[in-house]
């Protein structure tokens, strides 16, 4: 698609081709030079929370995925749309150098079999420095498929807030304890516009910002209203989507770190509905 005679496209040629749309694809400039590459410019549009960074690993993740899948999306062979569903993730933050500039993501993807892709993305500051890498294999899904495999819509697609994605997690009955938190999580079609149009569900990016907003209540109560956390490697898994008008359990605890030299700390944040996993990250950090 990108092409034969050597000219970018950008979101009007690349957007009928994937799932998601405004106002949860929020990338800016979007260029694509050649099949399976991507750039484009990334906004700052949730809280940071206590996050020592400029930008959530939610958010990041958000965006370095929805650019990962326009990538991946000019190397099917198909031109038609296709859902582009983020299953798994490594990824890592890094800590913060200087004030916070324009952000510039990249992508390099490809399909990996009929169904599975897979990108590697970097996001960078206005002088070059990392600010978080994130790799991501997507189960891919034809219309025809992903409809059958969601079933009837439970919910309309909401047409307010403008933007949810700037708005706080919206956890209630939250309870912590020395080690561990849980919270409940409704998931509502306000929560997931364009994600996705028709079938409204609950975004990974949500799943993760309403895990991180759980730490955070747990990390004040043991250390302190000033507390703020470094964030280093992370790893994420997405088997299963949470549609609007499911109920969620949201819970935090401590877990062993992938990385201990550089981080001494670890926790794992989950995400069910029901007896089913909707999502889950382990996340290393520090105290700051």
């Amino acid at each position: 698609m990108t092409s034969v005679d050597g000219t970018s496209v950008g979101y009007d040629e690349i957007g009928p081709r994937i799932c998601v749309t405004p106002p949860y694809y929020a990338l800016d400039e979007l260029t694509s030079p050649a099949p399976g590459l991507t750039s484009a410019t990334v906004p700052v549009q949730s809280p940071t929370g206590r996050h020592a960074t400029h930008i959530n690993i939610a958010e990041a993740g958000r965006h370095l995925a929805i650019l990962g899948l326009c990538a991946a999306a000019t190397t099917n062979p198909s031109t038609k749309r296709h859902y582009y569903l983020a299953h798994r993730g490594v990824g890592r933050m890094y800590p913060v150098t200087g004030s916070l500039t324009a952000l510039t993501g990249t992508a390099s993807a490809r399909m990996t079999g009929r169904n599975r892709a897979e990108a590697q993305t970097e996001l960078r500051d206005a002088h070059g420095n990392l600010v978080a890498r994130l790799d991501v294999e997507y189960l891919v899904m034809s219309v025809p498929v992903f409809r059958r495999m969601m079933g009837p819509a439970r919910a309309p697609d909401a047409t307010e807030p403008a933007n949810p994605y700037s708005l706080p997690a919206p956890l209630v009955d939250v309870a912590t304890d020395a080690r561990s938190a849980a919270a409940k999580l409704a998931v509502e079609a306000a929560m997931c516009r364009g994600h996705f149009d028709g079938y409204p569900a609950l975004p990974v990016s949500v799943a993760g910002y309403a895990a991180f907003a759980l730490f955070d209540h747990l990390l004040e109560a043991a250390a302190g209203p000033d507390a703020r956390w470094q964030p280093g490697l992370f790893r994420l898994r997405a088997d299963n989507l949470a549609a609007a008008g499911e109920h969620c359990t949201v819970e935090v605890e401590p877990s062993d770190p992938a990385e201990p030299a550089v981080h001494g700390q670890a926790f794992t944040g989950t995400i069910r509905s029901g007896d089913r996993e909707i999502f889950s990250i382990d996340v290393d950090y520090t105290v700051v």
